[in-house]
């Protein structure tokens, strides 16, 4: 792996939530592998094989992912099994997909495509999967759950499946400027801590930057989100 993919990495597990440190070689390589699409690795062969790619550590991530959000939804909600499942959908491909970018890791920008390969939602769901077992196999399933909830349990705890803001906005943004996607930053935290009010803005560079507030980190995202999809929407008026 090349010193400044290294030192990404490296920056990128020490940030929190994700707070990982001392990584070894051998799991920084599993960490690379696990952020390499299969169009990258057969333009980088290794030898007469091309380089692993992500694919293989997604089916186990998937895997993991799924049990750590059903138990995080049991032991959370007492309610029937048919509202839990409404609940999982969050975790589907299409919508992991936009529920990644907005929590702040940076996690896209380390994932390497073949040359003509477009980022898309799909792409970055997988990678996170597969980057959940390679933090598996790395630190074990207890902190492993630590990261993934810490990452997105607000967002679960409030997804609505028949809105989805966020994705709506992403859809839109890749659509009109291929490559691009939305950051989204948490910039102030008001109030009580039994009931909070968050400050969020989300950007993309040379566009926009609009606001959002909610009660909640992902009410305050989507608040933002919508407002975006509005000053998109009158610029084009």
């Amino acid at each position: 792996m090349e010193w400044t993919r290294k030192q990404d990495f490296l920056a990128f597990l020490a940030q929190q939530p994700i707070g990982i440190t001392g990584v070894t070689d051998e799991a920084l390589a599993c960490y690379d592998r696990a952020f390499t699409h299969r169009s990258y690795a057969h333009e980088h062969p290794c030898g007469q094989l091309p380089c692993p790619d992500y694919e293989r550590i997604e089916f186990l991530g998937d895997r993991i992912l799924n049990f750590i959000v059903a138990e995080y939804l049991f032991s959370t909600f007492n309610c029937s099994e048919g509202a839990l499942s409404k609940r999982m959908e969050a975790v589907k491909n299409e919508h992991l997909g936009t529920i990644v970018p907005g929590t702040g890791i940076g996690l896209e920008r380390l994932i390497l495509l073949g040359t003509g390969q477009a980022l898309t939602t799909s792409i970055i769901a997988d990678v996170f999967e597969a980057f959940i077992c390679a933090l598996y196999l790395h630190v074990g399933l207890d902190r492993t759950r630590e990261v993934v909830l810490g990452l997105v349990a607000d967002d679960i705890l409030h997804f609505d499946t028949g809105e989805n803001t966020i994705g709506r906005l992403q859809e839109r943004v890749q659509g009109d400027h291929a490559g691009d996607l939305p950051e989204y930053h948490v910039l102030d935290r008001q109030g009580p801590d039994h009931a909070p009010t968050f400050v969020c803005a989300v950007t993309v560079p040379d566009l926009f930057s609009a606001p959002g507030t909610g009660r909640s980190k992902a009410e305050a995202k989507k608040a933002a989100a919508a407002v975006a999809l509005r000053v998109l929407e009158e610029r084009e008026g």
